[in-house]
């Protein structure tokens, strides 16, 4: 991990221990401890263990502090660093978020350490954030490390309650104040893609989602970092754009229930009068080529509450990209739709996706004026109150 923080500046150390990894950043300038609001100028630890280059590089160096591990383990202290954050591994992590991470079902493979300490002390720092993180599988590949249950006899290091972000290689799953079926979702979503209906399967047998949760193919797609992007609207409004994730669908729920009825008409064709879970589902679980949903956020992390959503569906036969936008009551008419379909339209470009189509109401005439904004050629077809248009890209 330290290994790539070398690109980072101005870093600072408080830890339980430490070892050889840590000399290349503090030669390098990246950890000098300016920054820290508790010890700053100094690393602070309890023990190191490494190679003889570790020890001399300690031995009487003014820069390291060490003192005892009831001072540098208690989360008040660990807590009054800004912006701590605090890394983790664990053995495996089942899907209700509990981490277990000495012990190999009833057979101990290590001590607990300060695993909980930390989480519990960068969790509570200003800006702080604890991360779980460990491969999503083990034995070379036949094992998952995100299970249904822990297995018999392992021990509950971290629990449910004080996890979290869980990272894999497949992407970061926030489990903090999230239900027990977002938890699940989320937590399946970052597994190898080989044992994800496995998970699915066993979250449905012990009813931790829905039995009739919708069931769709897992790909080796991991969740697009890149597309997320921040955004300032003409009416001067900062929005933060994302591609829409499992655990959305209370606030997609929320957004649907929000938006005025004429614009659920126009983007369903229909009124929602009970919960529209299915389309919900649809919305969440994608995979982010074919099938994209894009959402805009307007708040702080991950605080920050969706205000609008955009989706495309590629037609496999033409590759052209069937589009639709929704917006919240109190944000329409302010830029989002426009910033929502920008987004769609680099990343269909990106997916190398010929163009869009979409069925607009002839009554919707915001829609209209945002795709003739946006392309200089429109293909248009009037059936009945319906418009289909075809939007190639140049």
């Amino acid at each position: 991990m330290l290994h790539f923080l070398t690109d980072h500046k101005d870093l600072g150390v408080h830890t339980e221990m430490f070892s050889d990894g840590i000399i290349p950043l503090i030669k390098s300038g990246v950890v000098n401890n300016s920054r820290k609001t508790l010890h700053p100028g100094k690393i602070v630890s309890s023990f190191a263990m490494g190679s003889r280059e570790l020890y001399d590089f300690i031995d009487n160096n003014p820069l390291i502090e060490f003192r005892p591990s009831e001072y540098t383990n208690d989360p008040f202290i660990i807590a009054q660093n800004n912006r701590m954050t605090s890394i983790n591994s664990a053995i495996e992590v089942d899907i209700t978020g509990q981490v277990c991470s000495d012990s190999l079902g009833d057979r101990f493979f290590s001590g607990f350490g300060g695993q909980l300490d930390f989480v519990r002390g960068a969790r509570r720092a200003n800006e702080g954030k604890a991360i779980i993180a460990l491969p999503s599988t083990a034995a070379k590949g036949t094992v998952s490390r995100i299970v249904p249950h822990l297995n018999e006899g392992a021990g509950v290091v971290t629990t449910r309650g004080d996890v979290q972000y869980v990272v894999t290689e497949y992407g970061t799953a926030y489990l903090y104040g999230k239900t027990v079926r977002e938890r699940a979702l989320a937590l399946i979503q970052i597994a190898h893609p080989k044992f994800r209906p496995w998970l699915m399967a066993e979250a449905k047998a012990r009813r931790l989602v829905h039995v009739d949760h919708l069931d769709r193919s897992f790909s080796d797609t991991g969740y697009p970092l890149e597309l997320e992007e921040s955004y300032e609207t003409p009416k001067g409004i900062r929005i933060s754009l994302r591609p829409s994730r499992v655990t959305d669908e209370g606030q997609m729920r929320e957004l649907y229930y929000s938006a005025p009825e004429n614009s659920i008409y126009e983007r369903f064709f229909t009124t929602i009068k009970s919960d529209p879970r299915k389309e919900l589902q649809s919305v969440t679980q994608v995979d982010y080529k074919n099938d994209l949903a894009m959402v805009a956020c307007v708040g702080q992390g991950e605080d920050a509450r969706i205000i609008g959503v955009g989706r495309y569906i590629v037609n496999q036969h033409t590759n052209m990209a069937e589009i639709a936008i929704l917006v919240s009551r109190d944000h329409q008419r302010q830029g989002i739709a426009a910033a929502l379909f920008g987004s769609m339209i680099a990343a269909a470009k990106k997916n190398r996706i010929t163009g869009f189509t979409a069925d607009v109401l002839i009554e919707n005439k915001a829609m209209m004026t945002l795709v003739h904004r946006a392309f200089s050629h429109v293909e248009s077809r009037l059936n009945g109150d319906v418009y289909s248009l075809s939007m190639p890209f140049e």
